[in-house]
């Protein structure tokens, strides 16, 4: 599936479009994203970080996206999660990388990580299992 449909596809969930995010690189088994800074992302109003459910929810969209690109057919389904927050993310663009670890016939695992200007320097790392229905 060709980037412009996958972003096409994004722009017609309204969550995702609250999340205000990208699809800039997608592949075989991996995907990459950016997600724009906005007030409603915040969760800590005095420092001005991202709000944990936010990063996390962002996560599992590219690990959704990646595993089934053509999901406003047949989206994957997420049955467990794991999610280690490493450092803030503070104001300004947020980047995720999701790889599929393992996809088989009814189950596929995901691997995520999230960064801001250094891929090095992690936000949060997570691990997703899609039920593939």
């Amino acid at each position: 599936m060709s980037l412009q449909a996958v972003n096409a596809n994004i722009s017609r969930v309204p969550f995702f479009r609250f999340l205000k995010f990208e699809i800039r690189d997608i592949g075989e088994l991996h995907a990459e994203a950016e997600m724009t800074f906005a007030p409603r992302h915040i969760g800590n109003p005095v420092m001005e970080y991202y709000h944990g459910g936010i990063i996390a929810s962002f996560m599992e969209a590219v690990s959704a996206i990646t595993v089934r690109p053509d999901f406003a057919d047949t989206p994957a389904k997420p049955i467990n999660l794991t999610v280690d927050y490493l450092r803030p993310g503070v104001k300004g663009p947020l980047h995720a990388r999701a790889t599929i670890t393992r996809k088989g016939k009814r189950m596929a695992s995901v691997s995520v990580i999230t960064w801001q200007t250094e891929r090095e320097k992690p936000v949060a790392e997570g691990l997703y299992h899609f039920l593939l229905v």
